[in-house]
Order: structure tokens, then sequence, then C-alpha cells
């Protein structure tokens, strides 16, 4: 059989083919098994040795978390050719880039990531400086230059070429201070390729530029002076001064045991004390013990004159010249502390600056503290400056003019000499002419020190010396709420100041369904009387039946008249805390006790007395409003702001809040009956005023409270025709109004009026 031969040229084709392959193959095998030199590599085409060296798909860097997508291998479409793999290009590792690098570490850096910084530093930057070193000195340039914030931005810029090993990018970074405000650096970022990655060629002038590994950053702090308090007349009531400061020098002691000894007698420490603050004391250093009024000085002196390394000092401080006079209204500093500096080391305070606490002193704190500078500059070894990086000089703090009359505030403080309040008003511009709370402090004591003895005797004080009477205690008004009842019977009651009612000393009616009836302060009656001498009067039984009328009319008349005359909300004085009272209502009463309005509510409100509360401040500027017409403004305290930078002074004025819907008949009528109240023999302030000579506008209350004895107040303005002042007194546990607020109410008035 014959066989039958082959293509020749076919043949020959396939041996060709199978000899690449095979060559291919074994080329292959041979450079993994590294039989072949790279230098064979080096001598064939790019594209040759790129497919021969390359086993797996290259590696693709994760840049800020982001990763970057491979190239896509495109899908033939229908009818077009397949590929062969044997000949497609394999892609070209491509590395991250620097302008990546330079975002993660400025970013690190706005966020305090320090040694996330020091991870990215390149090995020779390492080298120059050690991790703890590192993160150590940008910790301690931003709190040295007291920086808030850092906010760094790349600026637009190319990368390096693919066979370029290093990049460097321009940036600029702002710096958010307390003491300096915002400056910004222009800069550049180096950066070298190792290890497969971007790092940061870093040197000191990255922080700020010219700071070198042999030059240091130092901030310059530049304070301000804190501005002062000052009455109407500019009469200081708390001002920077000098102060004595009694401490020891330990270097200079010579008789360590018998100094000890001085000083716990003298300051009444114990003796182990006194030892522990000087021991840690190196001996050149000063060791400060107690400030004391500078008036002291002297006596100091002498006292440990034969006491080698004690010494009586003077230095700046805070002083209040009025003492416990006007304490709550100015209020007091003291030291900062470490929880104050959680809020306040962002505005630039330090441990052991002065800081308001209460009154004035903490509402004016951004005007009296000033602005705190300071000058940052890089020196050298020897402490030449090189360059300031930024500076801002320091703005002395503002003066707050208070409306507060000093003679007049010391003269009522005179006053009043047990636990209550006393406010006088200006009605003519509703300005405050004097606030007094009782008992006082004297707010020195936070700045020259209190002994234990006396700390513990305010500490202890159930009358609660600290607290701001007039604008923060709030009390059942009693009968000098009666005013407002009035007002509303006559506006909205149906009441004529000639309606008759009959006192028996009782009140009460059957649709109430009472077991018990209402009673008068009065017990035995007062007859027959108009609504005019209910008021001279004060007698509870009109008011019972003009309270109980308005409820039946509408139970939120009462409350709203109330509101007209600044009941239940604050008065809007500037400088000062204050709490807004109760007035109460249907809606109040079941929101705040979820219980139902009832007319008894309203019966007992109508007299001052049941839910309603009011500040001492509050009933003043009521009055005021009776005083001015119907007017209702805020009571003005602070009347001027001058900035400490020579910019114009800013002035207040009490501003208006609201008019009382009454008449102006109505209103003559409830002046005329106050008017009465002091001079009627039958007024219940006739008493304290029977033979002043000024005529008076007034009204008298005492109130049931939640202790023993009732509270006693006094209100009225003067002169009755013209009124120039208010007056105001709330005596805790005084009992009543007329015999013992009253008196007091003539004396405030005397202050300004005369006698």
């Amino acid at each position: 059989m014959r066989r039958r031969r082959g293509n020749p040229f076919l043949k020959a084709f396939f041996n060709v083919l199978l000899a690449v392959v095979g060559g291919a193959g074994l080329m292959l095998l041979a450079f993994r098994l590294g039989l072949v030199p790279t230098s064979v590599l080096g001598s064939a085409p790019a594209q040759t040795a790129l497919s021969l060296a390359s086993t797996a798909a290259p590696a693709v860097a994760a840049i800020e978390g982001t990763p970057t997508a491979a190239a896509a291998t495109p899908t033939p479409g229908p009818g077009s050719p397949t590929p062969n793999p044997a000949s497609a290009p394999t892609p070209v590792p491509t590395r991250p880039a620097s302008q990546d690098a330079a975002k993660r570490y400025l970013t690190a850096w706005q966020q305090q990531r320090y040694p996330d910084m020091y991870k990215m530093l390149s090995a020779g930057a390492k080298q120059t400086i050690a991790e703890d070193r590192f993160v150590s000195r940008y910790q301690a340039i931003t709190v040295g230059a007291t920086i808030n914030a850092v906010e760094a931005q790349l600026q637009p810029g190319a990368e390096p070429g693919a066979n370029e090993t290093r990049a460097e990018w321009r940036y600029k970074v702002t710096f958010k201070t307390a003491r300096l405000g915002d400056f910004a650096e222009d800069n550049r970022l180096p950066l070298v390729w190792e290890d497969n990655d971007w790092k940061v060629e870093w040197t000191p002038s990255l922080i700020f530029r010219d700071l070198t590994t042999d030059r240091s950053v130092r901030f310059i702090p530049d304070d301000p002076v804190r501005g002062s308090i000052v009455d109407r007349n500019g009469q200081p009531l708390a001002i920077q001064g000098r102060i004595v400061s009694l401490g020891v020098v330990p270097g200079r002691v010579k008789d360590m045991n018998k100094v000890v000894a001085e000083l716990a007698k003298f300051l009444d420490m114990p003796q182990d004390a006194v030892r522990a603050k000087l021991a840690p004391a190196k001996p050149d250093w000063w060791v400060p013990f107690r400030d004391f009024p500078l008036e002291r000085q002297e006596e100091l002196t002498k006292r440990f004159a034969n006491l080698d390394g004690v010494l009586a000092e003077q230095k700046d401080g805070r002083v209040y010249p009025l003492g416990p006079v006007a304490a709550h209204v100015v209020g007091f500093v003291s030291p900062v502390n470490q929880d104050d500096l959680k809020t306040l080391g962002a505005k630039g305070y330090e441990e052991g600056d002065m800081v308001g606490r209460t009154g004035v002193e903490l509402w004016g704190e951004d005007v009296l503290a000033g602005v705190r500078g300071g000058k940052l500059i890089i020196t050298d070894g020897t402490g030449e400056t090189i360059r300031t990086v930024a500076e801002r000089p320091a703005k002395n703090g503002g003066t707050i003019q208070l409306s507060i009359d000093t003679k007049v505030q010391t003269a009522a403080d005179k006053v009043l000499d047990r636990p209550g309040s006393i406010v006088m008003l200006d009605p003519r511009d509703n300005s405050v002419l004097a606030l007094v709370s009782k008992p006082t402090f004297d707010p020195n004591g936070f700045i020259t020190g209190f002994s234990d003895a006396e700390w513990k005797k305010l500490a202890d004080d159930p009358n609660r010396p600290f607290q701001l009477r007039p604008t923060m205690s709030s009390y059942a008004t009693g009968s000098v709420f009666k005013t407002v009842t009035m007002v509303a019977g006559m506006e909205k009651g149906g009441y004529q100041p000639n309606t008759q009612f009959t006192c028996t000393g009782q009140w009460g009616v059957k649709e109430l369904n009472v077991k018990k009836p209402w009673g008068d302060w009065k017990p035995q009656g007062h007859g027959k009387l108009d609504l005019a001498e209910g008021l001279t009067e004060s007698c509870d039984i009109v008011f019972y039946e003009v309270g109980n009328k308005l409820n039946s009319i509408d139970p939120n008349l009462l409350a709203d008249f109330a509101h007209q005359f600044g009941y239940g909300q604050p008065t809007g004085v500037q400088g000062l805390q204050e709490t807004a009272g109760i007035v109460a209502s249907p809606d109040w009463k079941k929101k705040t006790l979820r219980e139902e309005w009832v007319p008894g509510d309203a019966i007992n409100q109508a007299i001052g007395q049941g839910y309603l509360d009011a500040t001492p401040l509050q009933v003043a500027n009521a009055y005021s409003v009776l005083a001015n017409g119907g007017v209702l403004r805020t009571p003005l305290l602070v009347k001027k702001i001058i900035p400490g930078d020579g910019t114009p002074a800013k002035e207040f004025q009490a501003q208006e809040r609201g008019r009382v819907a009454v008449s102006g008949e109505h209103l003559a009528v409830v002046r005329a009956a106050m008017k009465k109240v002091a001079s009627s023999p039958l007024g219940t302030a006739y008493y304290a005023f029977r033979d002043y000579k000024v005529p008076v506008a007034a009204k008298t209350g005492s109130a049931e409270n939640q202790n023993p004895e009732d509270n006693a107040w006094f209100a009225g303005y003067g002169p009755a025709d013209d009124p120039k002042v208010v007056v105001t007194v709330m005596v805790e546990g005084g009992q009543h109004g007329g015999t013992v607020a009253a008196p007091l109410g003539r004396q405030a008035f005397e202050i300004v009026l005369g006698k």
C-alpha cells in the first residue's frame, strides 16, 4: 500500500513554529532559574523584555485611602478579530503621585498627628531627629505660639518625570493663634523617592522658614491691662491697682524654722503647709504666700523686718475700692484654672491669668480683658533674633461705665442691715442708681485671699452672701402687686374708681364652694370702701373680688396684664444674670404642675400670693412703668463701653419693650391712690412718711412664703407728681411692709430727694 506524502512546505512551517515556542519557553525557564544574565534582557527590544520579566500584574498604590483603578481591557465587539493573548502588551507599573504624599503629610499636620508625620520622613531626615524629639518640638511650638489650628493648602504644581527621584511642592500654611491672630507663610515641601514611596526630606524650616536645627522659636507675650469698671460719674468700682504680696526668697533666709513659725502664726496656716510650699523652691525663687491691700505694706514691713528672706513687695492687682459695697453688681475676678483653660485657652489665657467670675466682671469679660498679644521670633544660639515670624501688640481692656451712683449706692448699703434688697431707679431714663444685696462680701478677698476662718464664715452662712438678690432671688410679692390687679379690673373687669365694696374681714362666694373663706390682713375688716380706697388701705377683700371677676371673664386676663408690667420675664438688664420669676396662668399650671386651673389660683394671684414670684428688680421696673406713664423698658445698668484702643465709645439707653394697655384716666386713679398710701392716715405707709416733706406714691406688702415669717415689701416713686426716683425694698422675714420695709424706703428716698 502506498503511503501518502505530506506537503513539505507545511511541515517546514510547523517545525519553525515549534522551535520558536519551545525556545521561548526554555528561555523563560532558564531566566526563572537564574541561568540567563540580565544583560540579555537589556539587549532585547523593550516590549520583549517587559513581556519576559513580567510574571504578574503590577502593584497599584492606594493614595489617601482611594485605590487607583487598573486599566480596563477592551472587549472585542461583534465581528472584531480576537486579539492574540501572546502578543498583548503588559501594563507599565505606575508609582504614587508625589502630590498625594504631600497632601497626606500636610493633612497630618493639620490634625496634629505628629507620629504619622514622622513616619513619612526620609531615612536621611530621621537620622537628624528622633521621633520623640520631632513630636515634642511640634507640640511645644503649637502650645508656646498659642496655635489653635493649622490650615495648610498645597499650591498648583507638576509631577516629576518618570525617572526623577525628587519632587518639590509649594504650600501655604495659615496659623490660627490665640495671641497673634491669623498669619500665613509660603513654603516648599521637598520629597524623595525612597522604598517605593515618596518621603519628606524634613528640616525644621518646614515648620517656619529660616528655622534650623541650631535655632529656636521663642514667643514673647504682650499682656494687656484689664479695663476698669466705673460709676456714672467716673468713680472707680474695679481698677488695676497696686497690692502687696508677702513672700519668701529661700536663699536669703537665715533661720528657716523661725520664718516658718512666724508665717504660720501670722497667716493662720499649719507649719507643715508653710514648709511644703517652700520645699521645692530654688534659692533665688520668689515664693508668694498671700496678697494684701496696699495700705498694709507698712504694717507688713515692720512685722517681718527682723526676718531675713521675708519680704512685702508691691505688684499689680485687681482692686475694688468700695469693698463690699456694690460687690454683687461689680462682681470679682479670680485666677484661671485647668478647667477654665478648656474654653479660655483658645483665647490666649494662661493658668494664673485673672478672669471675671460674677457680676459685670463676668458679663464684660471680653471688653475688660482686652486682646492678648505677643511676638513670635526665631533666634540663633546667642539669642539674637533671626526673623520675626508674627507679631501683634496687646490691646488694653476697655472701660465699662455703669449707671450706678457711688454716693447713692454707698448710702443705700448703709440703710439695709439684714437679708434683703434695695433697688433704686431713675424713671426718667430707667437707669439703675443703686442695687443693694445683703448679706454681702468683700471681692478684694478673691485677690488678696481669705483666711480659712473668713472663707468658712462666708461658705457656711445660710443667708447666702454671694446671692445677687435683686435679680436672682424671686419671691411672692404680696400687696405690691395689687396695682396690676387694679389696672386690669378697671380696663377689663368693668370696675370704676368709685365702685363700692364691703369688707367684713372675710370673703367667699357660694359658686366657689369653699370650706373656709378667704381672710383679710385686718381681721375686723375695712367696712365700706371703693376701689381706690381698697388700694390705699390694701384691702384684700376688694382684690379677691376683682380677681374672681377677671377670672370669670377670662382666666388669662390678670396674667396678661402682669406680663405687660414685666412680671414673669427677665427685665433685660445688661450686665447681670437674672431669673424670670413666675406669673401663673391656666397654660403655665398645666405645663408646669400638670394640674387644672381653679378660681382660687386667680384670687390668690390678685393679692400677689399663690404661684406668683418676682425679683425686686422686676417690682422696681413695674413701678417705673407707673411712674413714667405706662411704658415698659429695660433697666439701664451699662451706660457706656469705652474701648481700650481709642475707638469711639458705645453708649446704651433703656429699650422700650411695650406699653401697658391702660388709659390715662385709669392710670391717674392708681397713682392718686398710691399717693394716699403714704399721705393718708388710712394708708399702709403713712406711719413711715407722715412727716416727710416730699410727697411720694407708694405701696406696701407682706408676703407669705415657705419661711415662718412673712417677707416685707415696699415699692414707690417720688416726688409723686414729678418722679425722679423709684425705690423698692424687700426684707426677708421682715413680716410687715408698712412698719419694716416702708421706713427703709423713706431713708432711700432721702438719699436722692433729701430729708
